[in-house]
C-alpha cells in the first residue's frame, strides 16, 4: 500500500517538470551526481531561471544551493548541496524527486528502496532535520542534546577565580542569547544607504519568491540576541516597503550608512537580521 501511494506521487509529480536522482553510497559530492539533467534545463524559461536554486521539503525545511555550469551541462555547487545530503543522511539508495515550482524552487520527496516515502522529522534545535519514517526524532539526537545541555558553565574549576568563572558565564549567556539560523533559510543582502535609514525596500526576487503582497507586522531579531522590533511592512507601488517601526530598529540595533545586512526569514513573518560593519572608504551616501 505504501509503495503504491509512493509510485502514485511519483506519476503526479512527471506531470509537473521534474527530475529524480538515487544516493548510492559512492561518492554522493561528485560533480555528475550534483549535474542537473539537460533536457531538463532546456525547459527552465529565462524568466524561471536562476544562479541559486531553493530545494523544501513539504514540511517547510529549505536548503539554498548554487548553480554554475560547466562546457557539458549545468550543476550544483558543493557547499549547500553536501548540506542538503548530510541533513537527509542520503546515501542508502534513496529515490529523491526534484518538482519545480518556478523561480528554482523545488519540492523534494525522499523515497526508500522499497518505494516507501521517508518523513523528514523537523524540531527547534537548528540542524535537525534527521529522517524517520513515523515522524519521530532518533534516540540519537535526544542524546546528543543531553550531553550538549550537560557540560553548563554552572561550576568553577578547581584554582579558577570567581570572576573569570562570571566571565565566563556572562559571554555563555551571551552566545545562548544567540539567534541560531539554519542553513538555507531564505535571506537577502543589502546594503545600508542614507534612504534605508528612514524605510528599507524589499528586493523584489526576495519578495516574489517567499513574501506575500500584503501589508504585516514582521518581527525582526538581532543576530546576536540583544533585541527585537516588530515593524510594519506596506506595499508601495506594488513594492513591500519596511515602514513603521523601522527606523526605531535603525537607531537600537544600530545600523549605519555603509553596514551590509542579510535578513534571514527563519519563519513566515520572523527575520533574523545579521549586519556587518563597513569600512570608511566602502561607505557611500546616496538617496
Amino acid at each position: 500500500m505504501e509503495w503504491n501511494r509512493g509510485f502514485g506521487r511519483v506519476k503526479e509529480e512527471r506531470k509537473s517538470l521534474s527530475f529524480f536522482k538515487i544516493f548510492h553510497s559512492a561518492d554522493l559530492s561528485s560533480e555528475s551526481m550534483r549535474g542537473i539533467p539537460y533536457d531538463f534545463m532546456k525547459n527552465i524559461s529565462k524568466e524561471d531561471f536562476s544562479c541559486k536554486m531553493v530545494i523544501r521539503t513539504k514540511r517547510g525545511r529549505s536548503w539554498e544551493v548554487d548553480i554554475s555550469m560547466n562546457p557539458r551541462f549545468y550543476y550544483m555547487e558543493k557547499s549547500g548541496w553536501n548540506q542538503f545530503v548530510s541533513d537527509n543522511a542520503l546515501g542508502a539508495n534513496e529515490f529523491v524527486t526534484f518538482t519545480h515550482n518556478g523561480l528554482m524552487c523545488f519540492n523534494v520527496n525522499i523515497y526508500k528502496e522499497s518505494g516507501k516515502e521517508i518523513v523528514l522529522t523537523h524540531t527547534t534545535t537548528p540542524f535537525s532535520g534527521i529522517k524517520n519514517e513515523e515522524g519521530e526524532r532518533s534516540y540519537k539526537d535526544v542524546k546528543k542534546e543531553d550531553e550538549s545541555m550537560g557540560g553548563g558553565v554552572g561550576h568553577v574549576e578547581i584554582g579558577e577565580s570567581s570572576r573569570g568563572a562570571a566571565l565566563r558565564k556572562k559571554k555563555a549567556e551571551k552566545h545562548k542569547k544567540r539567534k541560531k539560523v539554519k542553513y538555507g533559510v531564505p535571506r537577502f543582502k543589502i546594503t545600508i544607504t542614507k534612504s534605508y535609514l528612514r524605510s528599507l525596500p524589499i528586493p523584489t526576487f526576495f519578495e516574489k519568491r517567499y513574501l506575500k503582497s500584503e501589508s504585516k507586522v514582521y518581527k525582526i531579531h538581532h543576530s546576536e540576541g540583544d533585541g527585537s522590533w516588530e515593524v510594519l511592512s506596506l506595499v508601495h507601488q506594488a513594492h513591500i516597503v519596511l515602514s513603521r517601526g523601522w527606523v526605531k530598529l535603525a537607531r537600537e540595533y544600530p545600523l549605519a550608512i555603509g553596514d551590509r545586512c542579510t535578513f534571514h526569514l527563519v519563519k513566515p513573518t520572523e527575520f533574523v537580521l545579521t549586519s556587518k560593519k563597513a569600512k570608511a572608504i566602502e561607505i557611500t551616501i546616496s538617496d
